[in-house]
């Protein structure tokens, strides 16, 4: 069972990006438990209660910046939404998945198809090392 915290302010927008993950997951075969917060605070008691396969976050501006900045130290696979283009920090952040919203189910399908696929790779390696593409690609 995949593990998901979602983090998003807006409680609408929350909805509608959990409900695609479910979907998702669904369609392919992956039971999946999803818990919704709403900012750092929040997700940081999550996060170290939870110990999540990967986090989402979809807050705007800096604060999505500076959630990011904090969550990385704390979880492992994390994908990114943002209304502003921060592909670059992105990438410097090593987020597994970044992308300008708005959030649709194709960019959902994406983002959780590359953390499974890294998932995957450690899974089947007798060493826990994956390879770099993997761990870098990023959909800009």
């Amino acid at each position: 069972m995949w593990n998901v915290i979602v983090c998003d302010h807006n409680k609408a927008e929350q909805e509608k990006l959990t409900a695609y993950v479910q979907n998702c997951c669904k369609d392919a075969g992956v039971s999946v438990q999803i818990q919704g917060c709403a900012d750092w605070t929040e997700l940081a008691q999550k996060i170290k209660k939870a110990e999540p396969d990967m986090v989402i976050v979809a807050q705007n501006g800096v604060e999505g910046l500076d959630i990011i900045t904090s969550a990385r130290l704390l979880s492992g696979k994390i994908v990114w939404f943002s209304d502003l283009d921060f592909g670059v920090q992105a990438y410097r952040l090593c987020v597994a998945y970044f992308s300008k919203k708005p959030i649709t189910r194709p960019k959902v399908e994406r983002a959780l198809a590359r953390c499974m696929e890294v998932r995957l790779e450690v899974e089947n390696s007798r060493f826990g090392a994956y390879r770099e593409e993997e761990v870098h690609g990023r959909d800009f």
